[in-house]
């Protein structure tokens, strides 16, 4: 049996427990019976559905919205950069530790958490260092093909993670469109 918990402020988590309510009455959808890559792509799609903000978990991972990092994806590919204005650097401190300098981002916290917790990555610290790491829509197709430790992104993500990997394959459509259209034709 799924455990599902709905964390946040307590209007999102009333938002999110009416749905989850409604899909259990109207739909006869019950998540706690479910398998659990079933039920992060059920999850899912009612998160991108009904905007939903509260963070839900399944045993204690969080389901992603696809809709959310699609969204902020696109934005970071029209800018080519995950930052806004000022080139994101590093000062150093006490002689020997180099801390990132904030930046005004345009890689958003909740694809940032995303990507420290799903993808491979390290938190960096803080999502400044993490565009510090990666600043660049370039660097951010090498991190895809080529994670922290040493993957593809995709290769990485565990097959009960629908929600991820669903999101994975997504952002590398909008990544590397010719080589999706050239995998895609070479199915068919």
């Amino acid at each position: 049996m799924l455990k599902i918990e709905i964390l946040g402020p307590k209007n999102a988590v009333r938002k999110a427990e009416e749905m989850l309510k409604e899909l259990k009455e109207i739909e006869h959808v019950h998540l706690e019976e479910m398998e659990e890559p079933v039920a992060r792509m059920v999850l899912q799609d009612l998160i991108d559905e009904k905007d939903i903000r509260a963070p839900i978990l399944v045993n204690g991972n969080a389901v992603y919205s696809k809709k959310r990092i699609l969204i902020n994806l696109k934005r970071i590919v029209e800018l080519k950069r995950l930052y806004k204005d000022k080139t994101p650097h590093r000062k150093l401190v006490a002689g020997v530790l180099y801390l990132p300098v904030e930046t005004d981002p345009v890689l958003s916290k909740y694809f940032y958490e995303f990507l420290h917790q799903e993808c491979g990555s390290a938190a960096h610290y803080n999502i400044h260092g993490w565009i510090a790491e990666y600043p660049t829509l370039e660097d951010l197709k090498k991190f895809f093909k080529k994670n922290e430790f040493g993957n593809r992104v995709l290769d990485d993500i565990p097959s009960w993670h629908t929600d991820a990997i669903r999101i994975v394959e997504a952002i590398e459509i909008q990544l590397y469109p010719l080589e999706s259209y050239m995998k895609a034709r070479k199915a068919h």
